[in-house]
């Protein structure tokens, strides 16, 4: 029973903590490069990648904004993005 309990246990806790690693990070900040062609945008020194077909025309370099996104290798993957 025992050789049984604790692969099990072992693999349900990699399985949440995996799970947990998949939640959207935030970062706050001013935009410092805003790449409409590249999809991509700057906070600092920090870029982050947006889905293809992206739409930044309501935003500006200056401005405050939330970005949501994943580290997905080392690409910083964004879902999301919005003004404050």
């Amino acid at each position: 029973m025992r050789n049984i309990l604790f692969p099990a246990i072992l693999a349900a806790s990699i399985a949440v903590s995996g799970a947990a690693f998949a939640a959207d990070q935030v970062a706050k900040g001013a935009i410092t490069t805003l790449d409409a062609k590249a999809c991509t945008v700057a906070l600092g020194k920090v870029v982050y990648q947006f889905p293809a077909k992206c739409d930044f025309s309501k935003l500006k370099v200056g401005e405050n904004v939330n970005i949501s996104f994943n580290l997905v290798g080392k690409v910083n993957t964004a879902t999301k993005i919005a003004a404050v």
